[in-house]
């Protein structure tokens, strides 16, 4: 061998040592864009890890979003490579400051020492919205011992040609996932980082609908330099919403050059529903990151009957002969016009020339949002008076008379002694598991003038009672597995 010869290997020699150690020092940099709203890092790795060893890896989330988050720990786990949380699959990250966690990797006892596994960690926030999702790249370099070959010379035959060097590895954590049948699954109310890459590249994603819910398919964030397009398909893959750029984010403040797309749609039948995303023009690249997400919203702002909740706590009361008692000065609380064309009926013993005033109050019902002063949405009650047989009519009102409300009052002074019977219904029959009342019985004093239900309401507004805690205990209760319980005799007949 010639010294030219031996100069030349000699340096071949030298680069692969170089490659090779800036290969195991190598770590995934963040894929975590500016205005996200947090971040995540790799604090320490091993060099290393055998074939069926374990190494751990130390992560830093630091959140910046104006909102203390709860974050769920997820990665890819690709290449035979299983990860461990020791802490647990959450982190609580305050808002401007950060958090650690470690997670506990294991090499597949089949990874061939040398080799780069590389793998993506996902920290995901669904609360409070919107959801955040970040990201981070890791290498498991595998350890051991590795085989070198022993250098032969072969000679030149023909003309020398150039070796092409491999670019960037195109793959995000969920690749390949170019067509329906490679679609990965995307949760509702979850949110997944990641790339259009290489040019022309299609990520598919697939969620389970549920007819009549309302769902939103949200880029959240684009990387600059890609124009992406979203659009859904049914189970048989018609193409049933499509849109490339979304400006009304902000009703308030709408943004025509916001170009990320979202689509909200009402789901027509439970079944798999396909989300295709692509760049519009085709483009495509190691560094085109976005985030996507699916928020299911449930079934809008008019969602479907629940009848479970239209059985209030005097159903069944649909019929006179039905009819609940209500005492003198009593209020039964929480009523419901629910379902469509529901009635109630209560029914009252009436004392001759005793003054008697009934009367619905909706007023604490009406919720945070008012559009009519004290009018609850859908409520416009009518109550209906009879005689004891449950069929005369003795009295109709539909909202108290000279009052700025659309309650229902009847004042009545029995003739004779006897049970009387009311009625309370809703305007057209309508009924639904929002439409609530309370219903008053006011047997009147003795030159009482202020007896109806008056401007000021009479009950409080509607506060859930937090039971109390019980005792603690003296002393910490500890199981013992040795201890068991020794079955008695049975005793003899």
């Amino acid at each position: 061998m010639n010294s030219s010869s031996q100069l030349r290997n000699a340096f071949f020699a030298i680069l692969i040592v170089l490659a090779i150690l800036l290969g195991a020092q190598w770590r995934g940099t963040p894929v975590q864009a500016q205005g996200t709203g947090a971040t995540l890092i790799v604090v320490t790795a091993p060099a290393s890890i055998l074939p069926g060893g374990t190494g751990d890896f130390v992560f830093r989330i630091t959140n910046t979003s104006g909102s203390d988050r709860i974050f769920n720990l997820t990665t890819s786990a690709t290449g035979g490579v299983t990860v461990i949380f020791p802490s647990g699959t959450q982190v609580s990250v305050a808002d401007g400051s950060s958090a650690d966690f470690t997670a506990s990797v294991l090499a597949p006892s089949s990874a061939i020492p040398g080799a780069s596994l590389t793998q993506t960690m996902f920290a995901n926030s669904t609360t409070p919205t919107p959801s955040l999702g970040i990201s981070e790249f890791f290498t498991v370099v595998v350890g051991g011992p590795t085989f070198t070959p022993t250098t032969t010379l072969t000679p030149t035959t023909g003309p020398a040609t150039a070796t092409r060097t491999p670019g960037p590895v195109c793959q995000d954590g969920f690749e390949t996932d170019n067509s329906p049948a490679a679609a990965r699954a995307l949760d509702v109310n979850t949110a997944q980082q990641r790339a259009i890459c290489p040019a022309g590249d299609e990520d598919w994603l697939v969620f389970g609908g549920v007819a009549g819910k309302v769902y939103t398919v949200d880029i959240s964030r684009q990387d600059p330099g890609i124009d992406l397009t979203l659009e859904i398909f049914d189970k048989d893959l018609n193409s049933i919403a499509f849109n490339d750029d979304f400006y009304n984010r902000d009703p308030a403040n709408p943004n025509p050059g916001d170009t990320k797309p979202r689509i909200t749609i009402r789901i027509p039948f439970d079944g798999p529903y396909y989300i295709k995303v692509r760049d519009a023009a085709g483009r495509g690249g190691v560094n085109y990151i976005y985030d996507i997400a699916l928020l299911d919203e449930s079934y809008g702002p008019t969602p479907t009957l629940v009848r479970e909740i239209c059985l209030d706590l005097f159903e069944p009361d649909g019929l006179p002969e039905q009819a609940r008692l209500i005492t003198s000065n009593e209020i039964q609380e929480n009523r419901r016009l629910c379902p469509t064309g529901d009635a109630d009926w209560v029914v009252f013993f009436g004392k001759t020339g005793k003054r008697y005033i009934i009367f619905t109050d909706t007023r604490r019902y009406v919720g945070t949002t008012k559009v009519n002063e004290d009018a609850q949405a859908g409520a416009d009650t009518v109550m209906v008076l009879t005689d004891r047989d449950g069929v005369s009519l003795l009295d109709v009102n539909d909202d108290i008379p000279g009052g700025r409300t659309l309650d229902s009052q009847i004042e009545f002074t029995p003739e004779v002694d006897g049970f009387y019977f009311v009625q309370i219904k809703n305007v057209g029959d309508i009924g639904n598991q929002f439409i609530r009342y309370d219903l008053t019985l006011k047997l009147c004093l003795p030159g009482q003038t202020d007896c109806g239900r008056g401007d000021a309401s009479t009950t409080a507004p509607v506060q859930p009672i937090t039971p109390q805690p019980t005792g603690t205990p003296a002393s910490e209760f500890v199981l013992d597995p040795t201890n068991t319980p020794q079955p008695t005799a049975t005793p003899t007949p």
